[in-house]
């Protein structure tokens, strides 16, 4: 009969972090490369570096390590911090879907 729908994310005066830079970040340790992540869900590089710089800035904390392309070609890796980020953010996202789940299953089914 319903479905249930929800976004959830981190805030501090603005949107900080959520499913959009967390897939961001996983497709980064994945791929090796920003630029790949970024291509990979269809959206830009500067896009991808802009969403990267604007949520490090907020975090006060780096996500990504990089070096600039040329013979050996380039690589993105992510932080220290963004490894810790993406287990801990990953945990706190299962267990607010359960509980929503199962707050909507006690109402609606």
């Amino acid at each position: 009969m319903y479905n249930l729908k929800y976004k959830i994310w981190l805030d501090n005066d603005g949107k900080v972090f959520g499913q959009g830079p967390y897939e961001l970040l996983v497709r980064v340790k994945e791929k090796g490369s920003l630029s790949e992540a970024a291509k990979s869900m269809d959206m830009s590089y500067n896009k991808a570096f802009n969403l990267i710089k604007n949520i490090e800035g907020r975090l006060g904390f780096s996500l990504i390590k990089s070096k600039t392309g040329g013979v050996g070609g380039g690589f993105s890796l992510l932080t220290d911090d963004a490894e810790n980020l993406l287990q801990t953010y990953a945990k706190f996202y299962k267990e607010c879907e359960e509980a929503l789940n199962n707050i909507f299953n006690k109402y609606f089914t």
